[in-house]
């Protein structure tokens, strides 16, 4: 019988328990007093929207233009043929 039944068996001990809690709490509440009505409260003035803060406007910085092999690299390098020179040594 093991683990698998005592689940089951836990689970009708929760059930009833959770029933007998829900049971004394609507008994509970059937002997308190009726609720109260709250006063009618005066409507509100609405609000006032701000004015908008207008954005700074910033001026745009020109991006440098992309760089090239040669500049980075170097006019000697040449890319596949740095690579054929040594797999010929």
């Amino acid at each position: 019988m093991g683990k698998q039944y005592n689940k089951q068996i836990k689970r009708r001990r929760r059930t009833a328990y959770l029933a007998r809690r829900k049971a004394s709490m609507q008994a509970g509440q059937e002997k308190s007093s009726p609720k109260k009505t709250s006063k009618a409260t005066t409507a509100k003035a609405p609000r006032k929207k701000t004015a908008a803060k207008a954005k700074p406007e910033e001026p745009k910085e020109e991006v440098a233009a992309k760089a090239q092999p040669d500049d980075v690299l170097g006019p000697e390098s040449g890319g596949e043929e740095a690579t054929e020179e040594s797999a010929e040594s």
